[in-house]
């Protein structure tokens, strides 16, 4: 199965130690805590989430947290044959996930920025996120 937008913000917001029951929808207490932070702009939460969205709202979250995210700055995701498809916004969350080693391709010569990250995509890269940070 595919994770939403409005997922991968409750996950973050409980991740920050946010109380995210109640609200007219599941989700509007983690998605206004992803806003007011700057993780998410809050669109299309019910949408299922991209891997390029995912980078980026890691990467804003960490950003948000005060973590070093430099890492990306020379990190070299022109191997990758798909990275024209990656959006020119995410272009820096992607060096850094990449060059942190939290988000690995799809394949050894693909990012698949536009495609939708499973469940078992999500629980990977927030592993790999969760040692990241220590």
């Amino acid at each position: 199965q595919n994770t939403t937008r409005a997922m991968l913000m409750t996950i973050l917001a409980k991740l920050d130690g946010q109380d995210v029951t109640g609200g007219a929808t599941w989700y509007e207490k983690a998605m206004t805590w992803a806003k007011t932070n700057g993780v998410s702009d809050g669109t299309m939460p019910e949408v299922n989430i991209t891997r390029e969205q995912l980078a980026v709202m890691l990467y804003r979250y960490a950003q948000y947290k005060g973590c070093d995210v430099s890492v990306g700055e020379d990190t070299n995701i022109l191997s990758y044959t798909d990275v024209a498809q990656v959006a020119e916004y995410a272009i820096p969350a992607f060096q850094w996930a990449v060059g942190a080693g939290i988000i690995n391709g799809t394949t050894a010569s693909t990012l698949s920025p536009k495609g939708s990250a499973t469940r078992g995509q999500v629980a990977a890269i927030l592993h790999r996120y969760c040692e990241w940070i220590g």
